[in-house]
């Protein structure tokens, strides 16, 4: 066993697995990791980054084993329990899979992953306020993350707190000017709030960047309903229903398409 101040000899291979899973070559990746703890067992970090990696892969019950020889390496550090949570949630663990992203958060704030992935879940259980709370964290650990920061306004929005979702998705087009999907959820929130110059400069950003956006084309349709634009509306509506039952907001545009028709 090596001292706790002695560099494990496995670290150049350690190291060499998370640069191969960064480019995506898990195979390689998991190959590394295997001959990093055939070296030096006692390896968190190889324990932590294959346990990431088998879950990243959906093998959730090597992974768990993998987190929890990692923890039992080096139980202060955060990113194992965030991992073994994660784990354990998809494996149907909720309420185990909650109590390890709470302590991977204890011991890391800034752990935006472990909030992230406690955000998800919570919402999923209809815990929203709890979600919200936990996405609002995660938005200030990594406050450049566009993700974040809509998931943070999709919460805001079931809580009816608009003004504050609105905020949120204002910062996000900033953090992320090119996103159409920031840009259609801003669009939406603002049209919810009335704000329909601010909604439909926002439905046709979205536009620009993504002309086949079915969303930000069916909210503009209900922009151009709300201002009595009738003629636009069924304009907009009319490509989305012919694309069928099963494309995205086809149904709704034919079900508004039916109410615009002329009696």
């Amino acid at each position: 066993m090596y001292a706790p101040t002695t560099e494990s000899p496995a670290k150049p291979l350690v190291n060499r697995g998370a640069l191969h899973h960064a480019q995506g070559d898990l195979t390689q990746a998991e190959a590394d990791y295997r001959a990093a703890l055939e070296l030096d067992p006692t390896n968190a970090t190889a324990h932590a980054n294959l346990g990431y990696l088998l879950a990243c892969t959906d093998r959730h019950g090597e992974a768990m084993a993998s987190d929890r020889l990692a923890i039992s390496r080096d139980p202060q550090r955060s990113a194992p329990w965030a991992h073994l949570g994660m784990s354990q949630i998809a494996s149907g663990q909720v309420d185990p899979g909650l109590v390890s992203l709470a302590r991977a958060v204890r011991l890391d704030p800034e752990n935006h992953f472990a909030w992230e992935a406690m955000g998800r879940t919570l919402l999923a259980l209809g815990r929203n306020a709890e979600a919200e709370r936990a996405w609002r964290s995660a938005v200030a650990a990594q406050p450049d993350d566009a993700d974040l920061l809509i998931a943070w306004g999709a919460v805001l929005v079931t809580l009816d707190r608009t003004a504050e979702a609105a905020d949120a998705l204002r910062r996000a087009v900033v953090v992320d000017p090119a996103s159409a999907r920031a840009w259609v959820q801003l669009g939406a929130v603002c049209l919810v709030r009335q704000d329909h110059g601010s909604a439909g400069e926002a439905l046709l950003t979205a536009l620009e960047l993504d002309p086949d956006n079915a969303e930000a084309r069916y909210h503009l349709a209900l922009l151009h309903c709300v201002v009595g634009a009738t003629d636009e509306a069924r304009e907009a509506l009319a490509p989305l229903a012919a694309r069928g039952p099963d494309a995205p907001f086809a149904d709704e545009a034919a079900a508004l398409l039916a109410l615009l028709r002329p009696s």
